[in-house]
């Protein structure tokens, strides 16, 4: 693979704010309903990745892991992409003077995700579609 010496930055890491107690349990967002682009983007890749249902399927599993560990969904998330091999860190974004997401970003340095929380991720990802042969490698989702 190019550039297997070379460890990942991660962009995206939460689906622009979609790997989130506020989707959990929600209903899908109709077309136009994501308020930003970035959520837009991200919903079609949910939508290839293997739909709605299954993206529920995964943040009940990540909700699950979170109260086990006492933090945020975000934080197994970001933790999960973490200890992906070749990652070497993640951007993820916040909203200019909200002090309280950059601590709560923080607190992913605070756990360590078990077997037991691998299983259940998992199992929530259980019968997912490759986004690499469904969309293509980074940035292809913006070429046509």
């Amino acid at each position: 693979m190019p550039g297997a010496r070379h460890p990942f930055l991660t962009y995206g890491t939460l689906c622009g704010g979609l790997l989130s107690e506020r989707y959990l349990g929600s209903d899908e967002p109709r077309p136009g309903d994501p308020e930003t682009n970035s959520k837009k983007k991200y919903k079609r890749m949910i939508d290839a990745w293997g739909g709605w249902d299954l993206f529920q399927r995964l943040l009940t599993g990540l909700s699950t892991i979170a109260q086990r560990h006492e933090v945020d969904l975000a934080n197994v998330a970001t933790r999960a992409i973490l200890d992906q091999d070749r990652v070497a860190g993640v951007i993820v974004g916040c909203r200019l003077g909200l002090a309280e997401h950059r601590d709560a970003n923080a607190r992913v340095f605070d756990f360590s995700l078990d077997d037991q929380d691998w299983a259940v991720i998992d199992a929530a990802t259980e019968g997912h579609r490759d986004l690499m042969a469904s969309i293509g490698d980074c940035g292809d989702e913006y070429r046509e």
